[in-house]
């Protein structure tokens, strides 16, 4: 778990970085590529962290309630075409999150970097 943790942490900070790089190197027109660069990846990383069961800390739970109901929206809105009445809820929860969502990814950040240097105090 230590060994995860610590490449999660540079994983997740090298992709933060590079989302901000691509998003200043392409301007306005290539913002929408900064939720996909940092978002994809710490998305698997939080899905991997469940599996394995690490202690939940505040923060790391509210980034899951926050951003997961994001993703699963997503996944509705391109894969079922229904009634656009049905889908509101869902393109609301896509609108909101990219005003939260760059926060939370820094946050997910910090979270991770908090979580390797518990483990590495632990020993």
């Amino acid at each position: 778990m230590k060994i995860f943790s610590k490449y999660d942490y540079y994983i997740q900070l090298f992709f933060l970085i590079t989302g901000l790089l691509g998003t200043i190197v392409s301007g306005l027109e290539g913002w929408m590529m900064f939720y996909f660069i940092v978002g994809i990846p710490q998305l698997i990383s939080f899905i991997i962290k469940i599996r394995l069961k690490v202690k939940i800390s505040p923060l790391f739970l509210i980034y899951g309630m926050t951003i997961m109901p994001v993703w699963i929206s997503l996944l509705l809105l391109q894969i079922i075409g229904i009634d656009h009445k049905i889908m509101e809820i869902p393109g609301g929860l896509v609108i909101m999150a990219f005003f939260y969502s760059p926060f939370m990814a820094l946050f997910y950040v910090i979270e991770s970097h908090n979580l390797y240097k518990s483990l590495n105090t632990d020993q």
